[in-house]
């Protein structure tokens, strides 16, 4: 296991604060001159403006974000004014609903931080005054003081009373003053009962001495409140808990500091925050030196053993499908709502063709899981499902990015019966479901259905909808209407990028601090997704989304499902790209797809950089991502890109205007197939794009004159063979994945390499997995210090046979040969 990750249940997300939990609303009205002040989330959907005082003909509204932009009034969203009951009362909001109610103002007692109870010690240590106040233990109703008792008064010894809410009332107790020895006590109340449940006294300073320090774990996990409680273990003086990171916060991705005592002392330590991997982690301190002594992650739920592989994506090969070129298991939802977005001649067509339906369909994919099960597939990543745009003219949105009702399954891929029939056929082969969801935008802006949104049919808004889409233009349109001029510098501009229409597509309003009416509709619609089978999320475009959105979006799904797994699309992401390196490193509950290694890939096997070059952009992935270069989704191929055997085989330019290699069919293949061994072995999650195991090609050139790219790269699968070379390669590497902690989430050491040849170990414990390639002639080398144990191996890959002597063994690799050793 690697060191530095962590994790936490459910139950822990419900930790209470102990200050005030403001949320993005508040309340306008007579009562404040209609400006505007925050209300208190207490939970349950539901914010509180707490005695508000209202005269005669008072009213109020309910603001979004305190900037007017999206309010609720007695009509709802925009509506007309509250009116007010004179006097002071509470004012509740519902933030799932937006309906309200007006409370007696005794409903809420949120006086004391975060609604607490104020307890006042009043005895002779502070002369019988208030403000020396009782701290509320976690989340639980006691409250507790360390006091110094140095003497008495004039009166008698060291005493004291407990006085609630302060003014010395008839509440004060007990009826009698309390008693206690000279020195420091720990006092605690019951703030049910209104009484003193322990007192311990004869304590030494800040009641140290007799008793243990009470160490709290604050952090993002619990909104870093105190009373997450470390627990001893044994006799020792360490201390350990076990916590599940499910997301960040505003500021930051999953971290904490340990707080001895509570009460945010200076003893809180490290000084910085540590940061953390979402998951489950143990946390072991050390009460000698109040230190961190090591954090573990990787761990099942509560923290039990070692992960368990159907939770932990690193042990699993993902296939990335396009459902409507994959496999068509029924003919009769071919045509959909639109028959004439529907092609006839698919790919013996033109162009116009390759833009249709084809007929995939869910139940082509249920036909073909023992193929995908035969090939160690154990992950399903599908285009998008949800239903898209009908008024398409001859075009159809085959691919699924045109998004109209995000709660319904579209027509031409089947209904919800046949997704839970798709998630049980899954589940019965251990297999988990992606679901590719577009969180950006929805359908185009400037034809066809202009932007419209509905919710399980019901009509919401459209691209003129302020509340729903962004009014900001296109990105580089220079902020102007004139289509001569183009600014392509915003697309590294942040304000444009995540407010500004990419391409066409009407661009979702998402809020910045909390969410948006549109949020909501996305974290409800992939919820729903969630209840019919879904396991994970690819979030398409997640460049262009607003991040703290992200931070909100991730969180909500692993509190729906603790296990879920998300990974977006940032394209050109990876070492080098500094942004989405920043982005990554925020830890906003999202994993990146890695452009960059796949870029390095593909040119060291179209012999455009040496295997050095690429062995430095391995080694420089765990440093610039955090040590989570092992949860990143690495490929070759993609929908967005010329596949690599066809950049390999063409003479012609392909995407990015980058002329082909002109090699014959088998380098080429062979060339590929050394570059999914690669995906394979490498840290990061192997994902493999449908046809890469048959060596799929088409080699027509689009509008643009690139050949095999758009919509040439989105072929029909070619073929469900399971003799080729790439597929026997590709189902060894991928059963080699399941059961090897080493090439799932071990450490990544270069023992050899030169412009050619690349040797290197993955080592996790005891188990350690060599991988060498060999891009170049055919050669012998000697590579020593190796972790493998000394034995005979039999390559997993091919039929070499090597023996390791005193850690050192000799491998002869011919042109285009792997060798895998375990």
């Amino acid at each position: 296991m690697k060191t530095f990750s962590l994790v936490v249940s459910a139950s822990a997300l419900s930790i209470g604060l102990s200050a005030p939990v403001y949320a993005d609303w508040f309340i306008r009205g007579t009562q404040n001159a209609w400006s505007a002040d925050e209300m208190i989330d207490i939970g349950s959907n539901t914010v509180v403006a707490d005695d508000v005082t209202f005269g005669a003909g008072g009213a109020f509204k309910i603001d979004r974000f305190g900037d007017w932009s999206e309010n609720y009034g007695v009509d709802g969203l925009f509506g007309g004014n509250i009116p007010a009951t004179t006097g002071t009362v509470d004012i509740e909001f519902y933030t799932d609903t937006k309906d309200y109610a007006i409370v007696s103002s005794s409903t809420h007692d949120l006086s004391g931080p975060g609604g607490d109870k104020v307890y006042h010690l009043r005895g002779t240590p502070n002369a019988w005054s208030e403000g020396t106040l009782l701290t509320r233990v976690g989340t639980s109703n006691d409250y507790q003081a360390c006091i110094n008792f140095t003497g008495g008064d004039a009166n008698g010894g060291p005493r004291f009373k407990i006085d609630p809410n302060g003014g010395w009332g008839s509440d004060a107790f007990p009826a009698a003053d309390y008693v206690v020895s000279t020195g420091y006590a720990r006092i605690t109340v019951d703030g049910t009962t209104d009484t003193i449940s322990s007192i311990e006294d004869g304590l030494g300073p800040d009641c140290g001495g007799t008793t243990e320090t009470i160490y709290h774990l604050r952090g993002t996990p619990n909104g870093w409140a105190e009373g997450t409680l470390f627990s001893q273990i044994g006799s020792t003086n360490d201390y350990e808990i076990c916590v599940d990171f499910a997301g960040g916060d505003a500021n930051g991705g999953p971290r904490f500091k340990v707080d001895p005592d509570g009460g945010w002392g200076s003893d809180a330590f490290p000084a910085a925050d540590v940061t953390v991997a979402f998951g489950h982690a143990r946390v072991i301190i050390d009460s000698t030196t109040d230190s961190i002594k090591s954090i573990e992650d990787g761990l099942g739920p509560n923290c039990e053993g070692g992960q368990v592989a159907g939770d932990d994506f690193r042990n699993r090969t993902i296939y990335f499908l396009f459902l409507d070129r994959f496999a068509n298991g029924d003919t009769s939802n071919d045509n959909g709502n639109n028959p004439g977005a529907t092609s006839t001649a698919k790919a013996a067509g033109d162009l116009f063709d390759w833009k249709k339906y084809w007929g995939g369909d869910i139940q082509g994919l249920i036909d073909n899981l023992d193929y995908l099960e035969a090939l160690g597939v154990s992950a399903v990543w599908v285009t998008p499902l949800n239903d898209n745009v009908d008024q398409t003219g001859n075009e159809g949105a085959y691919h699924g990015y045109w998004g109209r009702d995000f709660f319904e399954v579209d027509e031409h891929v089947g209904d919800w019966a046949l997704v839970d029939q798709l998630d049980a056929a899954l589940e019965a082969r251990g297999m988990k479901l992606i679901l590719d969801i577009a969180l950006n935008h929805s359908n185009q802006d400037d034809q066809y259905e202009f932007g419209a949104l509905y919710q399980e049919g019901t009509f919401l808004a459209d691209k003129d909808s302020s509340i729903y889409y962004h009014q900001n233009g296109a990105i580089a349109d220079c902020y102007d209407n004139d289509p001569n001029t183009t600014c392509n510098e915003e697309y590294d501009d942040r304000f444009a990028t995540t407010n500004k229409t990419l391409f066409n597509l009407t661009d979702f309003n998402h809020g910045v601090n909390a969410n948006s009416v549109v949020d909501e509709y996305l974290i409800n619609a992939a919820k729903k997704w969630i209840d019919h089978g879904v396991d994970a999320f690819r979030i398409d475009a997640i460049k262009h989304i607003e991040p703290n959105f992200i931070n909100r979006f991730t969180a909500e799904m692993r509190a729906y499902n603790p296990d879920v797994y998300i990974f977006g699309e940032w394209f050109d992401a990876g070492v080098g790209n500094a942004d989405s390196l920043t982005f990554l490193n925020e830890g906003r509950g999202s994993v990146l797809l890695d452009f960059k290694l796949r870029d390095a890939i593909e040119n060291a096997v179209a012999d455009d950089i040496s295997m050095i070059d690429l062995n430095g952009l391995i080694e420089a992935r765990a440093g610039a991502m955090n040590n989570r270069e092992d949860w990143q989704p690495i490929f070759l191929d993609n929908h967005d890109a010329t596949r690599t055997s066809v950049y390999l085989q063409t003479n012609g330019l392909v995407n990015k205007k980058r002329p082909g290699k002109g090699y014959s069919k088998g380098f080429a293949d062979a060339r590929q197939n050394l570059g999914m061994a690669l995906v394979m072995t490498l840290p990061g999650i192997p994902t493999i794009y449908y046809g890469s195991e048959q060596n799929s090609t088409w080699f027509t050139a689009n509008g643009d004159g690139e050949v095999g790219h758009d919509p040439y790269n989105r072929e029909q699968m070619p073929s469900f063979s399971q003799t080729t070379a790439a597929f026997t390669m590709i189902k060894s590497l991928a059963d080699l994945r399941k059961n090897s902690a080493a090439v799932a989430r071990g450490s990544y050491v270069q023992k050899w390499v030169n412009a050619d040849v690349l040797v290197f170990e993955r080592i996790e414990g005891n188990d350690t997995v060599l991988v060498a390639v060999n891009k170049g002639p055919a050669t012998t080398i000697t590579v020593s210090a190796l972790g493998l144990t000394d034995a005979t191996y039999n390559s997993l890959v091919g039929n070499d046979t090597v023996t390791v002597v005193g850690g050192q063994a000799q491998l002869s690799l011919s042109q285009n040969e792997v060798i895998v050793l375990r």
